[in-house]
């Protein structure tokens, strides 16, 4: 009885220690700056998985990370908003991303997702600067 108790508890232990290591990973589709989870990527685009979408943005944010300033705009293509890092395309939010994230459109979920990095940013000693549609912080 007791090395059937013994397997039963080895295995147990087994299943939670995989299931902890699971909880503790981001989803699928994160997207990372510095420490930041800033969003998350759930559709993929005209070819490119959710994945590359992913890379792509991580590649392009590393080159930036503790630079002097970083200036995050947002710029219109179609019905598409493009996010550019010093004038370097990094995302764009498409109106399938919006509807992934409960958004109306691609319009209204492009500042979610600037406010987002930007944070990632100021948090990574990066210094973002205003963008040009902005208010003036108080």
């Amino acid at each position: 009885m007791k090395p059937i108790m013994r397997s039963f508890l080895t295995g147990v232990t087994a299943i939670l220690a995989v299931t902890a290591v699971q909880a503790s990973a981001p989803p699928t589709g994160s997207v990372t700056i510095g420490q930041v989870t800033c969003f998350r990527i759930r559709v993929p685009d005209r070819g490119e998985s959710i994945q590359g979408r992913v890379n792509h943005i991580q590649d392009i944010a590393a080159k930036h990370l503790g630079g002097d300033t970083v200036r995050i705009t947002i710029r219109t293509v179609g019905d598409r908003r493009h996010i550019d890092v010093n004038d370097e395309f990094l995302v764009a939010v498409t109106p399938e991303d919006a509807r992934a994230t409960g958004h109306r459109t691609a319009a209204t979920l492009a500042p979610v997702w600037r406010l987002a990095l930007e944070r990632a940013f100021r948090q990574s000693s990066a210094r973002p600067v205003a963008p040009p549609d902005a208010p003036p912080s108080e």
